[in-house]
């Protein structure tokens, strides 16, 4: 069994991931989770571990508008299950309020519902 490594909760996330590598080739993902240091994709091939990426994650913010925010990190893991492959990208830095607003929003959010 896989030891958990996160320091923060994970989150249900459902959204559009568009990801670039240094070889400037977008690989399309759907995220399946996030937190404050983190993103969990859904993918159709794999992405070196330690490889640094540049992130587009389009979702919907607490109010159901449509926004893109920009995140950049590093492939943590990734293995494939199934026909697909399952990648985790640990954020460059912590989310927060003045680079990803929305982001932040929706994940404060989530943790206000969970903690009531």
């Amino acid at each position: 069994m896989m030891k958990e490594h996160r320091k923060y909760l994970r989150l249900p996330f459902t959204s559009t991931v568009r990801i670039v590598s240094s070889n400037n080739t977008p690989l399309f993902a759907t995220a399946i989770n996030i937190n404050r240091g983190g993103i969990g994709l859904y993918a159709s091939s794999a992405v070196k571990e330690g490889t640094s990426v540049k992130m587009d994650i389009t979702f919907k913010d607490i109010r159901g508008k449509e926004m893109t925010e920009m995140v950049k990190g590093k492939i943590i893991f990734n293995y494939k299950w199934h026909w697909i492959y399952v990648i985790g990208i640990a954020f460059d830095q912590l989310l927060n309020h003045e680079e990803t607003p929305y982001l932040f929003e929706y994940i404060e959010n989530c943790e206000t519902m969970i903690h009531l």
